[in-house]
């Protein structure tokens, strides 16, 4: 028998170090701080050219932890890295591009675990990483963090397994960011206190997110691109798949909405959203992205307020070269949405291009294709809401934008628009046409299904000044009074179409303070969910807020705000100009009034400042905070004298198209084209509550009466 011995045995494949944090001092005991032990090995792990950083089980209370390349954490099950309930966190860097998005977006270092410009790092084990509460939600103030994991210029990043929760404003926050795999995760950061966004992907490509369980209060999965680093950048080759996500009050997937870079080959499949305050499928651009190239597949949500919204905007705020985006090429199939509704909220399916109110130009989103998509809406509306007419805005929050005339879909702006065998629901009795579609061109409904209620004496579906648009096999479902039926079709164009609402969420305008701090306060019962508020301690302290962008015309200016015990009485200036009146917002118990300020003038296009001061508080009130939860300005046509007659020795004029409750003025001249400052008021009355007018007067006609004119009063 031959024997062979070959020296040198079996190659194998170097396993890399493991590093105890407890043989670096970490006691794992709930009560020690274990930061600098933490700290301790993953020096040592990167000294020794990378490792495995392990934490046996136990409660690791830290401070910041500071990663290095080519080191992962690994956390054994029972192993939990809980943020201290004190002070000491590190402190924000500062940010030189820190005004064009939120503090937390700005800043990476306050944080419980962070790593900048590493590569090979990583996240292991069924452990644990944990706020406890004790990273706050908001701005954190010295010595706090309101982040669990930051990474920033991170590259070759893998997170598996791990838990994160309680974990403050963001759980991950990972920006500019490469070749980043996170799979089998759960990110836990809603219904609980101070806990909001789940996952933010920013400015990060190559990503791969997989079977995942992703939960926020705010933002659950979200893809943005914002100028904390000071340069556009954006996002492509992001794939999300076999998650189950919910927002509560957000989005629960979403694109924006800081969307200062673009978006590309980003695709969402094989999902699960159970819960969204606002849209199950959001996209937006606000800040000059353009997202090209976004499929969905096999996609089902319930219990998000509305199913499927896309609306493009122009923000001024979040970058220095603000411009108007795209949202183009988008694939949504095989997307089923039932109980549509959240926090009472349900919100019709919605593709909103953006429309230039200063010159009357627009930007459509174009080219969507939606297959076996399946929608639905809780209902309940009356025929009457066809004339429902949505506001033009710059909020990408489906609740802002008004009162739709439509339960299952409302296009406006759009082009190249294709619906293939799809459906849309209702789970009670609604009487608002299924579809309506304004000012697109190019859009197609084939072997589409719709409800149709039981008192809808209108239509099914509206083409309003539509180019191109048809249908082919368009039926009502077995729900309508007549199953199998054609489906209604009205073609129109706008006639005597009113100019469109402005609504500005006073959290979204820019503003400056004096002596008290503005906060964001969360809300469901405003209109965005949330309010701003102005934490003034005594009187002579002030907010001052920037209305951007509004059109010449008149306008009727009112102001919602959250009435409550503790707040104080403003004073009102626009533009400087001081109106006579305060407002006393206190109210017990709470309360979410409308303040009508009446008309205003503005003769030219551009912005408008609106300044509130605190004067004082009721006796009764305990404290002086101001709080906005948005301005809304109407536009009014003036009203027109209808007819003057003469009997005996009185004119008498009237007419329509007023403003209920608000003054005008009848001025009277020999001679039309001299200037209004030369023509003679002789009234002034109220318009009645259906906005007519009746007015007489002793006439004048062989003196200085031969012209009348009407004239509104504003400010």
């Amino acid at each position: 028998m031959l024997c062979f011995f070959i020296a040198g045995g079996i190659g194998r494949a170097q396993m890399p170090p493991f590093f105890n944090v407890r043989d670096y001092g970490a006691a794992g005991d709930g009560t020690n701080i274990d930061s600098p032990a933490i700290n301790a090995a993953i020096v040592a792990a990167g000294a020794a050219g990378g490792g495995t950083v392990t934490f046996p089980p136990g409660n690791y209370i830290s401070l910041s932890i500071h990663l290095t390349n080519n080191v992962t954490l690994y956390l054994s099950n029972n192993a939990v890295v809980l943020a201290a309930a004190t002070n000491g966190f590190d402190p924000a860097e500062a940010n030189a591009y820190s005004q064009y998005q939120d503090y937390g977006h700005s800043h990476f270092h306050d944080s419980l675990i962070w790593g900048e410009n590493l590569t090979n790092i990583g996240f292991a084990g069924s452990g644990t990483i944990s706020g406890g509460g004790n990273l706050v939600s908001g701005n954190p103030g010295t010595g706090q963090a309101d982040k669990a994991i930051t990474l920033v210029m991170c590259s070759d990043v893998t997170i598996t397994g791990i838990m994160i929760t309680a974990a403050g404003h963001f759980a991950i926050l990972a920006d500019a960011c490469t070749n980043l795999v996170v799979s089998g995760a759960q990110i836990l950061n809603a219904y609980a206190n101070q806990h909001r966004d789940a996952f933010n992907l920013i400015d990060s490509s190559d990503a791969v997110v997989s079977n995942c369980v992703i939960q926020g209060s705010d933002d659950a999965m979200v893809l943005k691109s914002d100028y904390a680093l000071g340069r556009k950048i954006g996002g492509h080759d992001i794939h999300i798949s076999n998650c189950q996500i919910l927002s509560t009050e957000n989005n629960a997937t979403q694109f924006g909405s800081e969307t200062v870079g673009d978006f590309s080959d980003v695709t969402w499949s094989n999902l699960q959203l159970t819960a969204a305050g606002k849209a199950g499928i959001g996209i937006t651009s606000q800040d000059g992205s353009v997202i090209d190239g976004v499929t969905y597949d096999h996609i089902t949500m319930s219990n998000c307020a509305c199913p499927i919204f896309l609306k493009l905007d122009y923000r001024t705020t979040d970058t220095p070269a603000p411009s108007v985006g795209r949202i183009r090429n988008i694939s949504i199939n095989n997307v089923t949405a039932v109980h549509s509704a959240f926090y009472n909220r349900t919100n019709t399916s919605t593709i909103n291009g953006y429309f230039n109110t200063n010159d009357l130009t627009m930007t459509p989103i174009e080219n969507i294709t939606f297959n076996n998509v399946n929608v639905s809406n809780i209902g309940k509306n009356p025929a009457t809401a066809v004339t429902n007419d949505p506001v033009e805005n710059q909020d990408w929050q489906p609740q802002n934008f008004g009162r739709w005339p439509s339960y299952g879909w409302y296009l406006r702006y759009a082009d190249n628009v294709s619906f293939s065998n799809c459906q849309v629901h209702f789970d009670n009795n609604d009487d608002r046409p299924a579809v309506v579609a304004d000012t697109v061109s190019n859009v197609l409904f084939a072997d589409f299904a719709a409800d149709v209620g039981q008192n809808n004496t209108n239509y099914d579906l509206s083409f309003l000044d539509a180019l191109d648009c048809d249908t082919t096999n368009a039926i009502a479902t077995t729900n309508a009074p007549v199953p199998g039926a054609d489906l209604r079709i009205s073609r129109g164009s706008h006639t005597n179409t009113p100019p469109p609402v402005i609504a500005f969420e006073a959290e979204n305008l820019p503003y400056i303070t004096n002596g008290a701090p503005a906060v964001l306060q969360n809300d469901a019962d405003t209109s965005g969910g949330h309010w701003l508020a102005l934490e003034a301690t005594g009187p002579n302290q002030w907010i001052q807020y920037t209305l951007t962008n509004i059109p010449a015309g008149t306008y009727n200016l009112q102001m919602s705000y959250k009435a409550h015990p503790d707040r104080g009485v403003l004073s009102f200036e626009l533009d400087g100009v001081l109106w006579p009146d305060t407002l006393d917002q206190y109210a017990n118990p709470p309360a979410y009034p409308v303040r009508d300020w009446g008309l205003v003038t503005f003769t030219n296009a551009g912005n408008h400042n609106i300044l509130l001061t605190c004067v004082g508080k009721n006796p009764a009130a305990t404290g002086y905070w101001l709080s906005v939860d948005r301005f809304i300005l109407s536009p009014v046509n003036p009203p027109v004298i209808g007819a003057i007659t003469l009997s005996g020795s009185n004119v008498a004029l009237s007419g329509a198209g007023g403003v209920s409750g608000a003054y005008y003025y009848v001025l009277a001249s020999t001679n039309l084209s001299l200037p209004l400052s030369q023509w003679t008021s002789i009234a002034t009355n109220a318009f009645d509550s259906d906005g007519s007018f009746n007015f007489t007067n002793v006439a004048d006609l062989g003196g200085w009466q031969r012209f009348f004119l009407l004239k509104l009063e504003s400010r």
